[in-house]
C-alpha cells in the first residue's frame, strides 16, 4: 500500500517510536504526500449519503399487490394513523406507496418558492377502505375462469373493483401532418427485397479471396 511505500522511503529516526506507534501512527507523520494516505473524513462520508428510502431485498418484497394507484386506503400505523387519502403511486421495489395529503414534507424548488410533497408510506401500514361502510378492511383475491383477479372485501363480503390504468385514461395528442411527415402507405409499404440481397451479397463473396481460396 501507499502508506508502506512511504514508511520504507523515511528515514529510521523518522518512523513512530513510543506509545501509539504502529500503522496508523504513520499517517500523522509530515512527509510529501501524507495526505493521499489519510482516511476519509467523517464529514465527507456523512455527505456522501443518500437520503432516499432504500430498494426492499429480494426475501423482503410483497409478491402481491392488492393496492393500486387510484384507491381509497385508510393509514393504520405512525403519525398519519387514522387518516385516508387516494393512492398517488405505488413502489413495489421498496414495498411503498404515496397517499394524496398525507406524509407531506415541505421542499424548496429551484425558484426559490416553497410547497409541500407527499413523501412514502409502507405498504403495511395502509388498508383498504371498504367502499360500502368506508371503514378499512382486509382484503382476500379470486380468480375468474380467465385468469381474473377479483378483490373481496372481508369487512362487507362486496367485490372492490380495480381502479383504472392511468395509462389508459390519458387522451392521445392530435397531431397535424407536415411537410416532412411519412404518409402512413408509404411507411408501411414493403420495399425490402430478400432475394436482390441474397444474390449481391453471392457475388461480393465471389470477388473476396477470403471465400475462393480453392476455385480455380
Amino acid at each position: 500500500s501507499r502508506a508502506m511505500l512511504a514508511a520504507r522511503a523515511l528515514p529510521a529516526r523518522a518512523l513512530p517510536t513510543g506509545r501509539g506507534s504502529g500503522l496508523w501512527a504513520l499517517f500523522a507523520a509530515p512527509w510529501p504526500g501524507a495526505s493521499l494516505c489519510l482516511p476519509p473524513s467523517y464529514d465527507a462520508a456523512r455527505c456522501d449519503r443518500r437520503f432516499f428510502p432504500k430498494m426492499a431485498k429480494k426475501r423482503d418484497l410483497i409478491r402481491t399487490w392488492k393496492i393500486r394507484s387510484g384507491d381509497q386506503v385508510w393509514v393504520n400505523s405512525g403519525k398519519e394513523k387514522g387518516n385516508s387519502g387516494e393512492v398517488l403511486l405505488c413502489d413495489p421495489r421498496r414495498n411503498m406507496l404515496k397517499v394524496k395529503g398525507l406524509n407531506v414534507r415541505k421542499v424548496k424548488d429551484d425558484e426559490g418558492n416553497y410547497r409541500f410533497i407527499e413523501k412514502k408510506i409502507h405498504y403495511s401500514n395502509c388498508a383498504l377502505v371498504d367502499p360500502v361502510e368506508g371503514r378499512p378492511t382486509r382484503v382476500s383475491l379470486t380468480f375468474t375462469e380467465e385468469g381474473d383477479a377479483i378483490r373481496i372485501s372481508h369487512r362487507s363480503g362486496h367485490v372492490i373493483p380495480w381502479p383504472d390504468n392511468p395509462r389508459d385514461l390519458k387522451t392521445q395528442v392530435e397531431h397535424d401532418e407536415g411537410p416532412k411527415d411519412t404518409n402512413p402507405e408509404k411507411a408501411l409499404q414493403k420495399t425490402y427485397d430478400y432475394h436482390a440481397d441474397h444474390e449481391a451479397l453471392r457475388l461480393a463473396r465471389l470477388t473476396m479471396s477470403k471465400y475462393n481460396r480453392g476455385q480455380q
